[in-house]
């Protein structure tokens, strides 16, 4: 285990949490400034207040990103593949497109198929990792794999076969992983693919709100309650696991007062 902190989403809330903060005493500041150098010292008011500083319970990474956000990365560089296909079929130009209308402020005429256009600039982006990666470790430069479709399937799987070494490298890792995650959310919003949130029935032990979800498909739970853990270092995130055997306990103790009743 590294001591870096990952740098993914699961340290989303902590980021803001410490953000919020520096603004918070930049605020302290200035307001200190205006009481220490008031006129008139006597009617000046309480001395203004020191944030304090929250307490943040940072995800460590291994050694870059964290074990939940590498699986993260290596789901969507899978998922790539299929979720171009989706793109193509929704969006294959052969839809109504005018080809004389132009997009605002650009000379230039609309893609007879954006859809494909898409694909090979992703082609081009892996392509152009690979050859970094590989001059990286001395060898030679990717092999042509072919037009479209076909040559994104063989470049993923080329991928996923380095992915561990590519994101345990500074030099590779928060590029790349934050290029997949950006490149599946892109074709998942163009495809009209994106997993939906499912809210939880059960409220947040940290809150105490009904503000629980878990994104199809994910293996946690979190609470969308943005002040969920003020103090205890941000919003509640649980696995499944967590989840249920809490649900199996709520359901049993209301056996109990039931009983009682």
């Amino acid at each position: 285990m590294s001591d870096r902190v990952c740098i993914g989403r699961c340290n989303a809330g902590q980021r803001r949490r410490a953000e919020e903060h520096v603004r918070a005493l930049a605020a302290w500041q200035a307001e200190m400034n205006a009481w220490v150098h008031a006129r008139d010292q006597e009617t000046r008011g309480p001395e203004p207040v020191q944030p304090v500083e929250p307490s943040l319970r940072w995800n460590a990474g291994t050694p870059i990103w964290c074990l939940s956000d590498s699986a993260a990365i290596r789901s969507a560089l899978a998922d790539l593949d299929e979720q171009m296909a989706l793109r193509l079929l929704a969006g294959d130009g052969h839809g109504s497109i005018n080809l004389n209308e132009r997009v605002s402020s650009s000379p230039e005429p609309n893609s007879p198929s954006p859809a494909h256009d898409d694909c090979d600039e992703l082609i081009r982006w892996l392509r152009e990792w690979e050859n970094e990666y590989r001059a990286s470790r001395g060898w030679p430069t990717s092999p042509h794999r072919g037009e479209a479709a076909p040559a994104l399937t063989s470049s993923v799987a080329w991928f996923l076969t380095h992915l561990d070494d590519i994101l345990a490298r500074p030099d590779f890792s928060e590029g790349f992983g934050t290029g997949v995650l950006y490149w599946h959310n892109r074709l998942a919003s163009a495809a009209k693919t994106r997993p939906r949130r499912m809210s939880k029935q059960l409220r947040c032990p940290q809150c105490h709100l009904a503000t629980l979800s878990q994104i199809e498909g994910e293996d946690r739970i979190e609470c969308r309650n943005r002040d969920c853990g003020a103090s205890r270092g941000g919003p509640m995130v649980m696995t499944i696991e967590e989840y249920e055997g809490r649900a199996h306990e709520t359901i049993e103790a209301a056996k109990v007062r039931r009983r009682a009743s």
